[in-house]
Formats: C-alpha cells, sequence, structure tokens
C-alpha cells in the first residue's frame, strides 16, 4: 500500500494489545494463558491467518484511544485484506515475519470486520459476500468501542469551506483539502444507516504535487461532539487514483449516533461545522 496510510502515525499513538483477565480466584497467569491459547485456536484454527494478539473470543476491544489494537500472522502471505460491510476498505502488507497490524481509529459502535488472504479481492471492492471467498482464507472479529477514549484535539481547524493544504515533500505530495459542506440528512434507502439520520459531508481535493495519490472514504474521520469518531457508511465507497493537477469531489456519509457539533479529520488538521438545524446543533 502507499504511504498514506502512515497519517495515523502523526497522532503518535501506539497500539496497545491488551487481552490479560483474572479469574475469580485470582490465579490469572495460568488461567490466561489457557484462554488466550483457546482462543487463537478458535478464531484462527486451519486458518491462514492467526492472531497473535489483541482477540480474545472473537472479539477484539479498543486501545486507549479507541484505535484497532490487534495483530495477525499470515504465514508465506504477503498482503491481507480488510473487509467491512462487504466492502474491501484497506490492504495489510506483512512484514519480513508475515506479522500485519491495523492501526485504524474504531468506531464508536460494535463493527465486525472480517481480514481475509483470498488474493481475488481487491481494495475498494463492495458487494462482497464471505461464502464466495476462498475456504479457510478469512476470520471475522468485532470490534468493541471504547466508551471512554482519551480524546485527542486536532492541530490545525478551519471552519467548511476553507481550505487545508498537505505536504510531504520527500515524496512529493501536496494536497489541498475542502470541506465544502457538512449536513445531518435522512439516508438513501441503499445506505442502510443504523439510525434515521447520517451526516453527509462533501470533500473537494486537489492534487498540487509531483506523485500520484489515492483517496477514499475511510482517509477521513468524523467525530461528535465528545470526540468519538462515527461509524462510516461503508456502504458508499469509493477509491480515486488523482493524478497531478487533477481534483475531485465526493461525498461521504457517516452514521449520526451522538450529539453534535461534529468534525471531519484528515491527517492532523479538522473542519467544524457548528450551524443549526430546525434549532439543533450540529
Amino acid at each position: 500500500m502507499r504511504g498514506k496510510y502512515a497519517w495515523l502515525l502523526l497522532s503518535t499513538l501506539f497500539l496497545l494489545s491488551a487481552c490479560v483477565g483474572t479469574d475469580a480466584d485470582g490465579d490469572s497467569s495460568k488461567n490466561n494463558e489457557t484462554n488466550e491459547s483457546s482462543a487463537v485456536v478458535e478464531v484462527s484454527e486451519d486458518k491462514t491467518i492467526q492472531f497473535v494478539s489483541g482477540v480474545l473470543e472473537n472479539e477484539t476491544k479498543g486501545d486507549k484511544y479507541n484505535y484497532y489494537a490487534l495483530e495477525g500472522q499470515a504465514e508465506g502471505i504477503n498482503q491481507v485484506t480488510a473487509i467491512i460491510e462487504g466492502t474491501a476498505v484497506d490492504i495489510r502488507t506483512t512484514d519480513n515475519q508475515w506479522y500485519f497490524t491495523y492501526p485504524y481509529p474504531g468506531p464508536n459502535v460494535k463493527t465486525e470486520i472480517t481480514f481475509t488472504t483470498d488474493d481475488r479481492v481487491e481494495y475498494g471492492q463492495t458487494g462482497i459476500d464471505l461464502a464466495d471467498l476462498e475456504q479457510n482464507s478469512y476470520v471475522t472479529v468485532t470490534f468493541i468501542p471504547n466508551e471512554e477514549p482519551i480524546i485527542e484535539n486536532p492541530a490545525v481547524s478551519v471552519n467548511e469551506g476553507e481550505s487545508q493544504t498537505f505536504r510531504n515533500e520527500d515524496s512529493g505530495i501536496v494536497e489541498v483539502v475542502t470541506v465544502t459542506n457538512i449536513e445531518v440528512t435522512e439516508p438513501e434507502e441503499d445506505l442502510q444507516a443504523l439510525g434515521e439520520s447520517v451526516l453527509k459531508v462533501e470533500v473537494l481535493y486537489v492534487n498540487e504535487g509531483t506523485a500520484t495519490t489515492f483517496i477514499a472514504p475511510n482517509y477521513f474521520t468524523a467525530t461528535d461532539g465528545e470526540g468519538h469518531f462515527l461509524p462510516l457508511r461503508y456502504r458508499h465507497f469509493w477509491l480515486n487514483e488523482v493524478e497531478p493537477g487533477k481534483s475531485f469531489t465526493e461525498t461521504i456519509y457517516y452514521d449520526v449516533t451522538d450529539e453534535g457539533p461534529y468534525q471531519v479529520h484528515f491527517f492532523d488538521g479538522a473542519w467544524l461545522d457548528q450551524e443549526t438545524v430546525n434549532g439543533v446543533e450540529i
């Protein structure tokens, strides 16, 4: 994958992989060893993917920042694809020992995420039926959000309609991003929203650098009034390859699970929307 995913590293967060419990008698070490071992077998037995930390009984919990905090191994395989709601949302390249992580912010609701080694799946592909994947090539776990995460403020905040420029001189990347509109609206049926409202975000992206870039909805995040990440509506997913000097406009949707005001984030910048609709601050 391109270096774009390094944007999360800008927050200097380190993933935590704590899946330790204590039994009622206080004998935790032996009991934990047994539980963790059985959990790996339960999740990954006869699978091409085995989780080595952060997954217990098919669940993975958000770390203190509510980021995914898991590590897996796909021995002999170069890449692992992540699938949410039938959409291939990311491709993770394994390291020299075949390990991979998923270092991204988690939503504030329970979410099923599938990891597969089936190389027929392409990044950005939608409508994926897990039953069509190669047998034993995938594992599905449930993300459990941290309900009281540590909230970090973005380095830069502007109002909607104002542009921000992000530069990486070493790679020739110069991105000018404008969130032109943020509004709460009723969802279209095909979005299959979790509730009665979605946050609709309209984005203008311009590539003013010398390198081709790739942009998708999950390069952005949205937060509610308490700073929690809103769930992205993966039913509306796009992947744009943007050559130098080119631009595009697109729409991103998030489930509205809590009250605003809402912020939209890209890298370490954020756009604020504090207008009111029907007397309600959004």
